[in-house]
């Protein structure tokens, strides 16, 4: 049986891991887990069968499994046909606790010989409890069909998953300590250079300000890549879930069956408008259109680490494709390097100086803070939301804006790193089209950035909530 709870197009048959990245949390993360108590085989009904020839369930036996520290409900059917021809076993959907879940089933096909379905034949079906926040259980009423039509007695089987939150409680120690650093890193700033401070502040501002625009546009254009192709494919969009917060967006639901364009136009169409969009306004670049040509910067950084990982949705499209690893890499790593070049070259319009070594407390706090404004958003909000309750989407969003918390300032801090250093080297080679002239910035330069972190915001609160 293929049981799909929430899906999100990242992953077809995961629990959620998310993954905007794992390369920095695995070092810092603790997962929790909890194994339900063995539950007795539930009883089969007898009920007469349609024709003397049709199938008969005999019972049904309940066994748990631990696949990779993710908890797998068995369930294992005996029957018997008399004719040996049972194709199929036929999966319905009757019940959910809580009432309501967007859950997608798939039959099983019955691959057991003859010889064996004459006697006694067994088929498995099962469930891989996702990462979720609350408990839930699907009643699901089974019959097996055979070659003929014919149709064996109705079984009901219930699956329970228990609850298996994620453990936020690292990523929260993580921000408490690299605030704490920041905190005496200004102050100790205060203390030898008073004057740098008010710059310091506004370039943190216009940083901040200007990530959430930017991350709204990133994701619009992904997630609509990936209902573009929903729709193609026959099927419909009725949560387009779109934000500037750092956790995972997604599209619900996902038609079925999903082909390797369900995966790849997420990708595709990111890349190729933001490429558009950086074309048309790199050359007029100013404090204003920020968010503009941060998009394509910030969209190839992402993606780009995502595909030299293999994970979400390139994981998916090698499984569908069948293609090798070695080019996504390879294309993933050519993306991040070139994200980061351009985002570099970006710098001077947020008023940060070659010579100025404020940078590498400016952008790694600009990033703490927008990563800590996602973290406080999926912990507060998104527990409750319908994509929480509805889809069982809330353990996967909580445990990406986790896995943030800990990416984004670290990357920041690569970022200042490498702009304090090796950029600095390369700038005066460059040619005059990517050099850009440091801005000194006054209060007056938040104003648009601030309208439009607005703007954003709050529309992104009301799609959460």
């Amino acid at each position: 049986m293929k049981i799909q709870i929430g899906k999100s197009h990242e992953n077809t048959r995961r629990k959620y891991t998310p993954s905007l990245i794992c390369l920095l949390a695995l070092l810092l993360t603790a997962c929790a887990s909890t194994t339900p108590p063995a539950q007795q085989p539930e009883p089969v009904p007898t009920t007469n069968v349609e024709t003397s020839h049709a199938p008969v369930i005999l019972r049904v036996e309940e066994r748990t499994e631990d696949q990779n520290g993710q908890l797998l409900l068995v369930k294992d059917f005996y029957f018997s046909d008399t004719q040996g021809d049972a194709t199929i076993i036929l999966n319905k959907l009757v019940a959910t606790d809580p009432a309501g879940l967007s859950v997608t089933i798939a039959d099983d096909p019955i691959v057991v010989p003859v010889a064996e379905q004459k006697r006694e034949g067994q088929v498995t079906t099962s469930i891989g409890c996702p990462q979720v926040l609350i408990p839930f259980s699907l009643t699901i009423e089974d019959r097996i069909r055979d070659a003929a039509g014919n149709l064996s007695n109705p079984v009901t089987i219930t699956f329970n998953c228990p609850a298996n939150p994620p453990n936020s409680l690292p990523s929260l120690i993580f921000m408490v300590v690299l605030g704490l650093a920041l905190l005496a890193g200004y102050r100790l700033v205060s203390r030898k250079r008073p004057g740098a401070i008010r710059p310091a502040i506004l370039s943190i501002l216009l940083l901040f300000l200007s990530l959430f625009p930017a991350t709204f546009l990133f994701f619009i254009l992904h997630e609509g890549g990936h209902a573009l192709a929903n729709l193609i494919l026959g099927g419909t969009v009725s949560n387009f879930y779109v934000h500037p917060f750092t956790f995972m967006g997604m599209v619900k639901p996902i038609t079925d069956p999903i082909s390797i364009w369900t995966h790849a136009l997420g990708y595709i169409t990111n890349l190729l408008v933001s490429s558009v969009i950086f074309l048309l306004f790199w050359k007029r670049r100013s404090v204003a259109n920020l968010p503009l040509v941060m998009l394509l910067p910030l969209g190839a950084i992402l993606q780009g680490l995502l595909m030299f990982v293999l994970d979400g949705d390139i994981a998916n499209l090698m499984l569908f494709s069948g293609l090798p690893a070695i080019p996504f890499m390879v294309l993933g790593l050519v993306l991040f390097c070139a994200g980061i070049f351009l985002l570099l070259a970006l710098f001077p319009l947020f008023g940060l100086t070659f010579e100025d070594r404020n940078s590498l407390l400016i952008v790694p706090a600009a990033f703490f803070l927008q990563s800590l404004s996602g973290w406080l958003v999926a912990h507060w909000f998104v527990p409750a939301s319908t994509v929480g309750r509805q889809y069982l989407e809330g353990a996967g969003i909580i445990a990406s804006a986790n896995t943030l918390a800990f990416l984004l300032p670290s990357l920041a801090g690569l970022f200042a790193v490498l702009y304090f250093t090796l950029f600095r080297k390369l700038a005066p080679r460059l040619p005059a089209w990517l050099q850009t002239g440091t801005v000194s910035l006054t209060w007056k330069d938040l104003r648009l950035p601030a309208i439009l972190w607005v703007v954003s915001v709050v529309i992104g609160l009301i799609i959460v909530i």
